[in-house]
C-alpha cells in the first residue's frame, strides 16, 4: 500500500469533530506517549534495554547493541501502538493539506542532503 492510498483510507474512518489540527496534534502526542509508556515498563521490568558495545565498526563508530526480551503478544501491543501513531501522523498531514507520501519523501530528501554533506550527526534544522 502507498502512504497516500493509507492516509485516503485513514480518513475515511476520521469522525468529524476530529478533523482538525488541535485534535490531530494532541491525540498525536497521546499515541506517542501510550507507545513510550509500554517501552518504558518494558525497560523498567528488564525486558528491554540498549547498550554500548565495546567494540567499533571499521569506521571507527561504537556498535550499538539492544536486547528485547518481550514476548510476541507484547510486540503486537506496541505494533498497535504504532499504528495509532500512523493514524494520527496521516491525519495531521490531511488537516494540514500535506500528502503523507510528500512529507516523507522530503524528510528523505533532507537526510540524504545532510548525509552527503556529513552533517547527519549535528544539531539545528537548518544543517
Amino acid at each position: 500500500m502507498e502512504l497516500n492510498e493509507y492516509q485516503e483510507k485513514a480518513m475515511r474512518t476520521c469522525m468529524p469533530t476530529c478533523d482538525n489540527l488541535l485534535y490531530m496534534l494532541t491525540n498525536l502526542m497521546g499515541e506517542v506517549g501510550e507507545f513510550a509508556g509500554k517501552i518504558a515498563k518494558h525497560v523498567r521490568k528488564g525486558d528491554l534495554y540498549v547498550y554500548h558495545a565495546s567494540h567499533r565498526d571499521d569506521n571507527g563508530d561504537v556498535l550499538h547493541s539492544q536486547a528485547i526480551l518481550i514476548t510476541d503478544e507484547e510486540k503486537e501491543a506496541l505494533a498497535k501502538e504504532a499504528g495509532d501513531i500512523a493514524w494520527q501522523l496521516a491525519g495531521l498531514c490531511h488537516v494540514m493539506g500535506w500528502s503523507l507520501e510528500d512529507v516523507c519523501q522530503q524528510n528523505l530528501d533532507k537526510l540524504a542532503s545532510r548525509q552527503q554533506r556529513g552533517v547527519i550527526d549535528g544539531s539545528g534544522d537548518e544543517r
